[in-house]
């Protein structure tokens, strides 16, 4: 290796960071040099200025095995402008068909719920996902109908779970609340968004380590510690009140009734709902250790777990997920 192509490497080394392909959805082209690494140097792979198809995105998805890496303040400039388009569909959400334009919406946020986990405590794209997500709120509420097509259209995207989970069981869970005629809007739309923040405590461990079958030590330890983690990162930074932090910390236990101080229950059935739903989305989208299973046995395990304490809740979720499903 010549001295120029040592002091190259060791540049690049320093100055580039990895990128996941799906970043490059919705650019019209490639706005900087992609590099990939090969026999120990960095080798430019894509040019700016190329068009960025639907041929292009999907083979560079079907290498599993490349990498890419952008320069770091060409990343920042990158996370920017899929940030603004975020802002851009978000505030036209309602025009247009609703499908495609509710799947650029939940894939571009998607790609916020990435770079909200990469840094926690950057208000501006916490603030940015909160608005997205009371936006997406309304649309789902205006358009019931098009749920069903809406998540089987996201998850071929095969965005990597950690990121992707929250979103998927919040679509099932408002389209649970308002088949259940129980809840109004406010406040279908209040749980939603506690829905979908409720894991960001998650992102105190690399998206690597989730890959993982099981975590040991103190990795195990953090990832059981996530509700109250995210219950911490939320608090007094976006306009969740207590009783729904609450829900937040709680949302992974089996016995989640909250109480207030006079012994009354609070927010009960709506902490089982949040949970169910998020384990029926696990199940049925699978992880990159366990294949998925079927709606069927997804409601099966959920019904030991709800179906004594609330069962007319249960026989909605069945109803609802028949229907969901029945195509």
């Amino acid at each position: 290796m010549t001295a120029i192509e040592l002091l190259e490497k060791s540049y690049l080394h320093f100055n580039l960071s990895k990128i996941h392909t799906r970043e490059l959805f919705y650019l019209e082209q490639i706005p900087f040099p992609l590099f990939s690494l090969k026999d120990d140097l960095f080798h430019v792979v894509l040019y700016p200025h190329t068009p960025v198809t639907k041929e292009l995105l999907k083979g560079l998805l079907e290498k599993t095995e490349l990498a890419l890496y952008i320069d770091k303040d060409n990343h920042i400039k990158l996370k920017a402008t899929q940030q603004d388009n975020l802002r851009k569909i978000s505030r036209s959400l309602s025009i247009g068909e609703p499908v495609s334009r509710g799947r650029k919406q939940l894939n571009l946020m998607t790609l916020n719920m990435m770079y909200m986990y990469e840094d926690p405590t950057n208000d501006e794209t916490l603030n940015l996902q909160y608005q997205a997500t009371k936006n997406l709120s309304s649309f789902l509420l205006e358009n019931q109908e098009v749920l069903p097509k809406l998540f089987s259209e996201y998850i071929k995207s095969n965005h990597h779970y950690i990121y992707a989970q929250p979103i998927v069981s919040s679509l099932f869970l408002i389209g649970v609340l308002k088949y259940s005629h129980r809840f109004s809007n406010k406040e279908i739309e209040t749980l939603f968004i506690t829905s979908l923040f409720k894991d960001i405590g998650m992102s105190a461990l690399s998206e690597e380590k989730y890959n993982k079958k099981e975590l040991k030590g103190k990795d195990k330890d953090l990832l059981a510690s996530h509700p109250q983690l995210s219950a911490n990162i939320l608090a007094g930074r976006i306009p969740l009140g207590p009783s729904y932090l609450k829900i937040i910390e709680r949302h992974h236990d089996k016995n989640n009734e909250s109480v207030d101080e006079k012994g009354g229950v609070l927010f009960g059935v709506e902490t089982h709902l949040i949970r169910i739903m998020d384990i029926i989305a696990a199940m049925i989208t699978g992880r990159p250790y366990c294949p998925p299973c079927n709606i069927f046995e997804a409601l099966e395990l959920t019904k030991n777990q709800i179906s004594d304490q609330y069962p007319q809740e249960f026989k909605t979720i069945v109803n609802y997920f028949r229907s969901f499903f029945k195509g």
